[in-house]
């Protein structure tokens, strides 16, 4: 299990700063929204190599899988190809994206419709590049639309249509704090990642381990999973005390 933080372009350096600082940590989750961003991430090439990091990549907020209109939904995953076209000497180890949004009234209507686009999104990205996926669990605060993939079914669905090595689950600890479900009991042979931050079971408020509701028993279930990237989603003023808490929780375990 590696250790890892999530950071974004604008804060790779003091992300990298971080890895200097605590050498346990190894991974780093960068948020890409921009195809011009992918030729600044390379400026960090040789600090990442030296640190011996890996990394990942967390896809734009706003892909949605589910997206009807199939030419934006097409857009999207020429995208995806574009980016990992542009990353290839970086040895990305997956890309993590969220499943999107339908507006609300036409989920509730007939929210397997939607499952299927994703499906089929997710089968063909799949197949066009040669790179781990990885789909992650949000919550929903129901609006005018709604996020998808805010319960296990949802994922439960897709996976019974895609089988396939390279298509993982992220468990997202925080997002499950806001809409809470049997991911770990339904999902667990598919969970390879998993983002860990606590909150107050309202807002995603990335705060550290023991600062929220998320409770040592949650944890010691995570760590039990034990996950290929363990991501610390959290403030980073708030890393170093959270480790020292899930050092004590692993002799627990």
């Amino acid at each position: 299990m590696k250790i890892g933080i999530a950071a974004l372009l604008f804060n790779i350096e003091e992300a990298l700063d971080i890895c200097k600082k605590i050498e346990r940590i190894k991974h780093i989750e960068l948020g890409i929204d921009n195809l011009e961003e992918c030729k600044s991430l390379y400026k960090y090439k040789d600090i990442i190599k030296e640190l011996d990091l890996s990394l990942g990549i967390h896809l734009p907020m706003e892909l949605n899988t589910c997206e009807n209109i199939k030419y934006i939904r097409n857009s999207w995953v020429e995208f995806v190809n574009r980016l990992n076209e542009e990353l290839k000497d970086l040895d990305i180890k997956y890309f993590n994206l969220h499943l999107g949004y339908v507006m609300s009234n036409r989920l509730k209507k007939n929210k397997d419709k939607y499952l299927n686009i994703s499906t089929e999104f997710l089968k063909n990205l799949n197949q066009d590049i040669n790179i781990n996926l990885c789909i992650e669990n949000v919550y929903s605060n129901d609006g005018d639309f709604s996020n998808v993939g805010n319960i296990a079914y949802d994922f439960e669905y897709i996976f019974s249509k895609i089988k396939s090595d390279k298509l993982w689950f992220c468990y997202d600890t925080g997002h499950n704090l806001i809409n809470t479900d049997e991911y770990i009991n339904k999902l667990n042979s598919k969970i390879k990642i998993v983002h860990l931050s606590d909150n107050d079971g309202i807002s995603d408020i990335h705060i550290g381990i023991g600062k929220g509701i998320l409770s040592k028993k949650h944890i010691k279930e995570v760590l039990k999973l034990n996950p290929k990237y363990l991501v610390l989603e959290i403030n980073y003023d708030h890393i170093e005390c959270s480790l020292k808490k899930l050092d004590s929780i692993i002799k627990e375990v």
